[in-house]
Formats: C-alpha cells, structure tokens, sequence
C-alpha cells in the first residue's frame, strides 16, 4: 500500500517530487521491492511524516480510511468537485496546465480508490464533471489544452465505469448519445471515438444506423445541400468518431458522401488517412488518384505511404523522389531514399546535390548541401548572391548559422547573420532586438578572427551601414551595449 501511495500521488507539479538521493538502493530492486521489506512500524512512520508536510498524501490516506466506506468516499469526491464548481479564481494560461493536471489527478483517484468498489457512484462523479466542462473552460485560458485533455480524460473513465455498471434497461447507446451531443466545446469526443470500452460492436453498428437514418432524414428536408445546416454535420461527425471506435473508414466515407458527392481534397485526405491507419491502404489509393492542386504534396505523401504499405517500393519510390524535387526537403530526402536499392543511393546522392546548387528555395537548398556534407558549395550558394537571402526567416536560417559555423564556414555565417539582422532592423521588430544584438557581436567574434571575408564587403563597412540606416534606434543600441535597463526600455525608435 505504502508503495501504492507513492507511485499514485506524490506526482510531479502537484504532490511531493521523490528526491532521486534520497535512498540509496540496489539498482536491481525497485521502490516497490524495498518498500516491501520494510518493517511496519518504519513505513507508518515515513507516512505519518509524509501527510504532515504534504496535502496529496494527507487526502490519499484519509480516503484510504474511508475505502470501506464508498457513500462516504464518493462524498469527499464530491466536495472537492463542488469546491471547484465554486471557485471563481481563472487560471491565466501560465497556470492552467497545473488546473488541468488537478483535474485530471482526480479523476484518476475517482478511478483507483472509488469505481472498484462502487463503480455507480464513480460513474455519477465522471458524468457529473463532464456535464460541468463549462466550468472548467471558463474558469482557465486553455491555450495548452490541459483543460480538453481532462474532459477528454474523464469521457474514457465515464466509459470504463459504465461498463462495470449493470446494463440499463435501454442499454446504454442512448446515455452515451445524449452525452455527446449536449458537448458544447469538442472535447467529449473521446465518448464515440472510444465507445468499444463500453460497447461491443453490434450495439456500435446499431449506433451507426441509428445516425444513419437521422442523417438521411435531415439532409431530405433541405431543398440543396451548397449550404448544409449544422445538424448535418454534427451527426456526421459522430458517425466519423464511430468509425473510429470500430476501425471502420466506410462508416466515415459513406457519412460524408450523403452531403458531399463530391469530396474536396480536405475530405480526400482524411478518407486516404483513415484507410491507412486502418491497414487498408488499398482502399486509400482509391481517394488519391486525381490532382488535389494547392494540396499535392499531401496527396503524394500519402499515395506514398499507401504503396509501401502494399510492398510496391518501385511506385513509391519515384514519387518521393518528385516531391524531393518539389520541395527540396531533406525529410523528404530521407523518405526517398529509405526505400530505393542501395546501388542507386549514389546517383540520388548526385541528383540531390545538383538541385540544390539551383533550386530557387535557399534555405532548403543550404540545409540539404549541409545534408550531404558539401558546406563548401553550401557557403558558395551564399556568397553568389548574399542578397537574396529573407531576413525575416531567421526560424530557418538560424540553424544553418549555427551549422556552417561548426563547419567552420564562416563567411557563410556572415551572409546570414547579416540579412537576419538587417531583417530585424529594416522592420522595426523591437521584439528581436536582443536577437539581433546577438548577430552584431557574432559577426564582431568573426570579423576579429583570422578568415578573411572577401568577396564580401568588410566588417567595418558593414558597421557603418548599420549605424547610418539605424542610428535611431536607441533600444537595438541599448542591447548591444548592454545598458537596456529592462523590457519595457523601448526608446524612441523609429
């Protein structure tokens, strides 16, 4: 039990945090090993000292006591549900990940310490918070998706209870049903999505015709379907969570065709994905045999991946070869050559690199030059023409800085530290002036080394480029010069 208690409650963020010094045992025995051979007398004193210093454990072994007791266990739940519900402190988004881990810690004792015992009483706490979700989401800013991820949390446990529970007169579908279409924020979804927990598969495919039928009837009443009511939907979607539940793309496919005859790309591929995740890829090559124009790259990957799934490499193979072509990608570099013979991996190799000496996306074309260790033709790229580069990209070409810096180019260093912080400069961007502060004195650090910098201009005159075009700019200056008295110092900049 005393080991129990450890490993469940005194979790990281909301209970004690073990120290790892804190004993020192063999490395062949657990926590739960030694725990175990402890005397009695030892491990009530550790829990005594532990309930004194920490809420979790205290709460843990009060409700322990009550394990013989569920009405009066399922009440301490209850309270502490009802105080929340009460609260009206919000939790800004810095702190609503540590709510969200509350939330979910106690659903998770609901879980261990009641739903054995008493699974009806659990069951009524899980739908009792779940019908609560508004609450929560109005009480955090749930940016993170902590607080989803509860609700989320406790629609699995609610179906989990139930299926400990004995089976309502009407059976369960329609409890189910009602609690999924009163959500009201999308995150009850988990309720059909995991359905088999509570449901076997016929009482699913009963579920299914009884949407089925509701979808037919609903799209019989609207005299044209460009403009499909939200009831359409809704019931669609649910019929797609269905389908997930039973590992049954049709159900989704044959849902969405009632509105939509004509499936866009959107819908193409979500039907191609779901057939894959299925291990029916056959059926997903069905959905991806036409253009899917602003959307082909994603059509191409999945076609892809459907092939190898199928064994045809020799297909696949020379797709993602033309969308290594198109997007110069050195991911797509790798799906490529994952399954092309290894005799031909040379002359890929070869291919590769004469694309990148030209491709007109740069930072793609450095980082695959970088790909195949050719950081000579990759800082030549750069010095042919150091003004092509866009400094607003410094989340792509940052990386490669830092690269051809450990390759020990460093006029390629410069080409980009320059346009970064040009970029930063020409936009005003106050934000990154601590960035760019951060460029001036790594082009400084190279300009005093030994490589010459040649074909470009010097770092002197550089400098005074800067200081002429942004002299202005007090608050870059305070960066560089370290006098920046705090985050809201923005100067006057112009």
């Amino acid at each position: 039990m005393a080991a129990q208690l450890l490993r469940s409650d005194l979790r990281p963020g909301i209970g004690l945090t073990p120290a790892r010094d804190a004993m020192d045992t063999s490395p062949s025995e657990d926590l739960a090993g030694f725990l175990d051979r402890l005397p009695k007398k030892t491990l009530v004193t550790v829990l005594i000292e532990l309930a004194q210093d920490n809420e979790v454990a205290k709460g843990r072994l009060a409700r322990l006591q009550l394990a013989s007791q569920p009405d009066k266990l399922a009440s301490s739940f209850r309270k502490t549900l009802a105080a929340w519900k009460r609260s009206t402190k919000f939790y800004t988004y810095s702190d609503a990940h540590t709510f969200g881990r509350g939330l979910e810690g106690w659903l998770g004792d609901v879980a261990r310490e009641l739903c054995p015992v008493d699974p009806t009483a659990a069951l009524a706490l899980f739908q009792a918070f779940i019908e609560a979700d508004t609450s929560w989401f109005e009480q955090a800013d749930d940016s993170g998706g902590a607080i989803g991820d509860a609700v989320r949390s406790a629609c699995r446990h609610w179906l989990s209870a139930a299926a400990r529970c004995e089976t309502l007169p009407g059976g369960w579908p329609d409890r189910l049903l009602e609690l999924y279409l009163a959500d009201q924020y999308g995150a009850r979804e988990e309720l059909l999505r995991c359905a088999n927990l509570l449901l076997d598969e016929a009482a699913q495919r009963k579920l299914v015709d009884k949407l089925d039928a509701q979808l037919v009837s609903v799209i019989g009443t609207c005299p044209t379907l460009q403009n499909p009511p939200f009831e359409i939907f809704r019931i669609s979607g649910a019929l797609s969570l269905l389908a997930e539940s039973l590992r049954d793309p049709d159900v989704k496919v044959r849902a969405t065709l009632r509105y939509s005859p004509t499936p866009n790309p959107v819908q193409r591929e979500s039907f191609a994905r779901s057939y894959i995740d299925a291990n029916r890829p056959a059926d997903a090559l069905v959905w991806l045999q036409e253009s899917w124009g602003q959307f082909e790259n994603s059509r191409l990957e999945l076609q892809a991946e459907a092939l190898e799934k199928l064994g045809r490499f020799g297909e696949s193979v020379s797709i993602r070869q033309a969308m290594f072509e198109r997007t110069m990608s050195d991911g797509d570099l790798d799906r490529w050559l994952r399954h092309l013979p290894e005799a031909d991996h040379p002359n890929a190799l070869n291919r590769a690199h004469e694309l990148a000496l030209v491709h007109p996306q740069l930072a793609a074309a450095i980082a695959v030059l970088l790909k195949l260790n050719k950081p000579a033709a990759a800082e030549a790229r750069l010095l042919a023409d150091p003004g092509r580069i866009d400094g607003s990209q410094y989340a792509s070409f940052v990386p490669l800085a830092k690269a051809l810096r450990d390759h020990h180019c460093l006029r390629g260093e410069t080409v980009i530290y320059r346009a970064l912080l040009k970029g930063v400069l020409d936009s005003a961007y106050a934000r990154a002036y601590g960035h760019a502060a951060k460029y001036w004195s790594r082009l400084r650090e190279i300009a005093k080394g030994p490589t010459g910098l040649l074909p470009l201009s010097s770092h002197d005159e550089f400098e005074a480029e800067i200081r002429s075009r942004h002299g202005r700019k007090t608050t870059f200056w305070a960066h560089v010069n370290g006098t920046r008295r705090n985050r809201n110092d923005v100067g006057n900049d112009d």
